[in-house]
């Protein structure tokens, strides 16, 4: 068993038993998937995948994993129920690999500091929040620190600054613990409203852009419904309410729209704030959202009545999802 999926077995240890409830071939797929996989944010990508399996597996689809289509293209899950059939793609809302890198940092030379065996209650402070962790070695980092601390007993307030951008300050001397300890300014979620809003001046497409037509032409060709399924992480800054605002307009609902009404000049400015990428009525390939946010999971459908998960053919498969929490 790779790194990565021993270490999150150690912390979920009921993770391997509700496997079992996969098929074989999909169980055998997923496990060699986690079992080759070294990053970390790819590993939480992917048990962000299986969790949805999870879900659709409980609600009774039939499921296949990354099955490949007539085009080469690879939707995470594939779902069918009752003779209609959609496919899911999972997308998970969390840091970036530049704000993993930099809590990675941060944990690291944590961890190194408080296995030395001094009473000291140290405080951390970086100067430049957002660094380059490339830019510079824990261990030098460490090494200079430790050297300093030893080097003389230290009063509460004395401090030292490496590299100009770590400064190390004594704030208590506590006899009774018998190890550094080390505490620090809280460090702040990066609310990255890019991650949903497709701003004008990025050249690249964010993730959600990505997907919203990663799939046109199959969907197209096969009359399938499609589903983005996200899961929120809590270090994101998101949570349901922004989704739901980016994808049906902020504080405005319809129950039954169709796309021309949504088209109406009284109704342009709707979801504008948020970006016109993210509006349900600017993308009719998608049927819906399935968030889970806080281990809950949500429904969000798209409300045009013309969307493809309407159709009479997908009535049942439609009336299973919606056992969803909504």
């Amino acid at each position: 068993m790779a790194d990565l999926l021993k270490q999150y077995c150690k912390d979920h240890p009921e993770f391997l038993e509700n496997l079992n409830s996969f098929p074989e071939n999909i169980k055998q797929k997923i496990v060699k998937n986690l079992n080759n996989n070294k990053d970390k944010i790819n590993f939480c990508s992917a048990i962000a995948e299986i969790q949805f399996g999870l879900l659709f597996n409980e609600l009774g689809f039939e499921l296949e994993y990354e099955r490949e289509f007539f085009n080469k293209q690879t939707p995470d899950w594939s779902l069918s129920f009752n003779n209609s059939f959609a496919i899911c793609e999972v997308y998970r809302l969390g840091k970036s690999k530049k704000d993993q890198n930099r809590s990675d940092f941060e944990n690291l030379l944590r961890e190194k500091i408080q296995k030395l065996p001094l009473c000291y209650l140290i405080k951390i402070t970086f100067f430049n929040e957002y660094f380059d962790v490339n830019a510079y070695n824990i261990d030098n980092i460490f090494f200079v620190f430790s050297d300093w601390l030893y080097a003389s007993d230290k009063a509460v307030g004395d401090k030292v600054i490496i590299q100009s951008n770590f400064e190390f300050e004594v704030c208590k001397i506590n006899t009774k613990i018998n190890h550094v300890c080390c505490s620090g300014k809280a460090y702040l979620i990066d609310y990255k409203s890019n991650k949903l809003i497709q701003f004008t001046h990025l050249k690249e497409l964010n993730e959600v852009s990505k997907k919203l037509t990663k799939y046109n032409t199959l969907i197209s060709d096969l009359n399938l419904p499609y589903f983005i399924a996200v899961s929120i992480d809590f270090v994101s800054g998101f949570n349901f309410i922004d989704i739901k605002e980016h994808f049906l307009g902020k504080e405005v609902e319809f129950n039954d729209y169709d796309t021309t009404i949504a088209k109406l000049p009284q109704f342009n400015h709707l979801g504008k704030e948020w970006s016109e990428m993210g509006i349900f009525y600017d993308n009719p390939q998608l049927s819906g959202l399935i968030i889970q946010d806080n281990n809950r999971f949500n429904l969000l459908l798209n409300p045009s009545k013309n969307q493809v998960i309407y159709n009479n053919i997908n009535k049942i498969f439609l009336d299973n999802l919606r056992k969803i929490h909504v």
